[in-house]
């Protein structure tokens, strides 16, 4: 069986069902196309990509089921020339924060599911149905119980971004390194 780790270097965009994963604002069909809009090297289109991503896998210090698996991607955009290292180290940022903030819920509690691996994520079981119709939806929304595999989220959240940690050590401009110098307090404090 693939560990975690190996996931994370391994996994290719189109191997996640983005169309079944759920963001603040609905599902993340869109999120493919916010990527190679990162890369595009055009300013413009970069901060509305980051912007569209940041507004919906944070949101008022929480994360949501499609946060953990952008995370893998964004890490790995930070990699390429032609991305906005700051922007996207700024998003990271508000989820890292919002995910400390939340993890406090789980202290002395425990969680009432128990799932090994990210790759558990992507089951059925813990993903949406495929897409009927935004009533549908919106019926889903109202029933699909988060309670179970929130933790979960938060977790592999904070274990994606001390495996890709690495990547922060390597950035050299100013307010790159200031912004990973915070992410990775944060992360030394989860530990």
């Amino acid at each position: 069986m693939q560990t975690n780790r190996e996931f994370y270097f391994s996994v290719g965009i189109n191997d996640i069902p983005w169309d079944r994963l759920v963001h603040w604002y609905g599902r993340a069909t869109d999120f493919p196309a916010y990527f190679y809009d990162l890369l595009s090297g055009e300013p413009t289109r970069q901060k509305a990509a980051i912007d569209q991503i940041g507004i919906n896998i944070e949101h008022q210090d929480g994360i949501m089921m499609a946060t953990p698996f952008t995370l893998l991607f964004l890490f790995r955009l930070l990699s390429f020339d032609k991305t906005n290292k700051e922007q996207i180290l700024s998003k990271i940022l508000t989820v890292a924060k919002a995910a400390q903030f939340q993890l406090q819920l789980y202290e002395n509690r425990e969680t009432p599911t128990t799932i090994n691996s990210i790759r558990e994520l992507l089951s059925g079981k813990y993903i949406w149905p495929e897409f009927e119709s935004e009533h549908q939806d919106e019926i889903n929304g109202e029933v699909y119980n988060y309670d179970d595999v929130h933790y979960y989220w938060l977790k592999y959240t904070f274990d994606i971004i001390e495996t890709f940690s690495f990547i922060l050590a390597r950035l050299t401009e100013k307010n790159e390194i200031d912004i990973s110098g915070q992410i990775l307090k944060i992360i030394e404090n989860q530990r």
